[in-house]
């Protein structure tokens, strides 16, 4: 009986979050069903463009409970880039941006928040898009032009 209760809570706060996360991309000018796409390693998943930055909010399933997502791809690398010194570079990035953090997936720089759909409201939802999109929209021009590779994903 429990898990059946579970599952329900599980279920139920899902769904809100999807009409939430909908929501406030449509506040910030993004047409939920235009924004919509398949991601296999999520349950649910949006993709916007700001500047010249990309960004994914999906809903993924874990262990606790369902957690938000929002990761934009600042730059893709290639052969030329010092990735020794990038990498160096992105640390003390990380060490003075709030609520978020670079890391790397193959050859592509992301910018990253998550967190866990409990007790999750509208202006941390607005919050986490808003900070990733602007944040990687202002970085990605400048760390091409110093560590060279090109924007976003390619």
């Amino acid at each position: 009986m429990a898990k059946a209760l579970f599952a329900n809570q599980r279920e139920s706060n899902r769904s809100s979050t999807i009409a939430l996360v909908e929501e406030v991309l449509g506040e910030l000018g993004y047409p939920a069903v235009e924004s919509r796409i398949t991601d296999p390693t999520a349950t649910h998943a949006w993709q916007i463009t700001k500047g010249s930055a990309t960004a994914r909010i999906t809903l993924a399933d874990r262990a606790e409970f369902t957690h938000v997502r929002v990761c934009a791809t600042v730059m893709t690398l290639d052969a030329k880039v010092d990735r020794m010194a990038l990498f160096s570079h992105l640390l003390d990035l990380n060490a003075g941006i709030a609520g978020a953090a670079f890391a790397t997936a193959g050859d592509h720089v992301l910018l990253v928040a998550e967190r866990s759909t409990i007790d999750l409201d509208r202006s941390e939802v607005m919050h986490l898009i808003q900070h990733i999109t602007a944040s990687a929209d202002d970085h990605d021009d400048v760390l091409v032009a110093r560590f060279g590779g090109s924007l976003g994903a390619s």
